[in-house]
């Protein structure tokens, strides 16, 4: 039996909090905040049940979140929708997305689609550049990849960024500003930055799976899950509690200085605060100097930002219960402003998901609650900036449904500052490590850090997918290497 202090209750925490626990091992976990989830969490507000910020669980209980709550015995209810996402480009209308290309709703949109006279064009364009790139053996062998995503045709992608695979394929501007907002979705990534073999995996998943869906009572319920669990097998969970100094002597860890001036003692210590403020917190001159530089270059992903809309009556009836819109720009400039000091976008791509319609519980009978996401940098210090680009997000959703405005009976505003007070790490990223080559797969930072018994879980760390996804599956991983 090991005791092991667990730093976090973000997914990659409290999972592996929860399986070292039901492996007999002694764990204690400290959460800084005085809720569990971090990042993952729901809270209450004007009579609603919401989410810190705006997630997307890619597999759902196909996941890692699934499976380590059926290897821990607890439940873990899940909702599923298909079409699950509801996207207007522009000319060519309303598109739903389904989960399953062989479903009978699905089959049936793709052919309204393919015979709209510009989607038609668009097809063929697209095909005659993908066999001009393959050729036809080559392009059904790499279609076929794509599908499968088994670990080695990711790999061969993983240093290629997004834009570079698609442009394989397609020149289409309507199509790659689609999945271009899809890469900033999935992973929080503009795609001339984001890794494809990410992406593909994750894409291919939601696509095999067909489970794509949010835990019953917001997100919450994963971490919340894993805790019942935790506490089931003799867990230690002290909230409000942050961790201000990772000991160690020797050259291997001893424990954790809390910051209550209380040791907590430890043969592992497991961190899921992200693996720059973890060296701070074990101290730099503890660690290999080269190692220190590298995780100080690491590149950290964008943010999302949100005004959340609370409704009276449900007003938006959509088909899918989320709504985003592909914006008139360029495919190449969607996301520069994001990187412009003071930038401001001209035709904002939004994330518009409505909660409500996945789960009624979360709103009084009868009312509908809706989050309005704005991508962002994952710097802290642009208030007004942030607030103006909230702005013009908000009068562009407004733009397409008018008649929500006579019924909100309240609004409130969700900011990368804001995912800074849950994290404490200075800055207002909303995954962690930015997906992209260099970063992942085989150069993904190893979960086990060069000081003995110093372990990382989360999205900095040992695993793929997409968001929370990357978290638990990390949480696996770690849980499994230290037994």
């Amino acid at each position: 039996m090991k005791k092991v202090v667990v730093i976090g209750s973000g997914p990659g925490g409290s999972s592996c909090a929860a399986l070292l626990a039901s492996r007999g091992n002694d764990v204690t976990l400290l959460e800084q905040n005085k809720f569990i989830g971090g990042k993952c969490s729901t809270y209450e507000e004007n009579g609603f049940l919401v989410d810190t910020g705006i997630h997307m669980f890619a597999r759902g209980p196909s996941g890692p979140h699934g499976i380590v709550a059926r290897e821990l015995g607890v439940a873990q209810p899940w909702l599923i929708r298909d079409p699950s996402e509801t996207m207007w480009n522009n000319d060519r209308g309303f598109f739903y997305l389904h989960q399953k290309l062989n479903s009978p709703g699905a089959m049936l949109d793709g052919a309204k689609a393919v015979l709209s006279r510009r989607m038609e064009v668009d097809v063929l364009n697209t095909a005659r550049r993908s066999l001009k790139t393959f050729g036809l053996p080559g392009l059904l062998k790499e279609l076929d990849g794509v599908r499968r995503a088994t670990p080695s045709f990711v790999a061969k992608y993983d240093d290629v960024t997004v834009r570079d695979f698609l442009l394989q394929f397609t020149e289409d501007e309507r199509l790659l500003a689609a999945l271009n907002c899809l890469s900033m979705l999935l992973l929080v990534v503009p795609y001339e930055q984001a890794s494809a073999g990410e992406f593909i995996d994750s894409v291919a998943g939601i696509f095999r799976h067909g489970t794509l869906g949010v835990p019953r009572g917001g997100a919450i319920g994963i971490p919340r899950s894993f805790m019942r669990a935790f506490k089931r097998d003799g867990g230690k969970l002290v909230l409000g509690v942050a961790a201000k100094r990772i000991l160690s002597e020797d050259g291997r860890v001893t424990g954790v200085l809390g910051s209550d001036d209380v040791e907590y003692p430890a043969d592992v210590v497991v961190s899921n605060a992200g693996l720059k403020k973890t060296v701070s917190m074990a101290g730099p001159e503890n660690l290999p100097s080269e190692y220190v530089e590298y995780v100080e270059g690491l590149k950290l992903s964008y943010s999302w930002m949100a005004v959340k809309l609370f409704l009276s009556k449900r007003v938006v009836d959509l088909k899918a219960p989320s709504f985003f819109p592909i914006p008139r720009v360029h495919p190449d400039k969607i996301f520069e402003y994001c990187d412009v000091p003071g930038g401001l976008p001209e035709d904002p791509f939004l994330f518009g998901p409505m909660p409500t319609e996945w789960d009624s519980t979360l709103a009084p009978p009868n009312h509908q609650l809706i989050m309005i996401g704005v991508p962002t940098s994952n710097e802290v210090d642009q208030e007004e900036r942030s607030q103006k680009m909230l702005d013009i997000g908000l009068e562009k959703f407004l733009g397409f449904f008018p008649e929500v405005r006579s019924h909100i009976t309240a609004t409130s505003r969700i900011t990368n500052k804001d995912t800074n007070r849950i994290t404490r790490n200075g800055t207002g990223e909303c995954i962690g490590l930015a997906q992209v080559p260099g970063q992942v797969g085989s150069s993904k930072p190893s979960p086990k850090m060069p000081l003995g018994g110093l372990w990382a879980v989360g999205c900095d760390a040992g695993a793929r997918g997409v968001g929370t996804e990357q978290g638990t599956a990390s949480g696996m991983l770690v849980a499994s290497l230290i037994n």
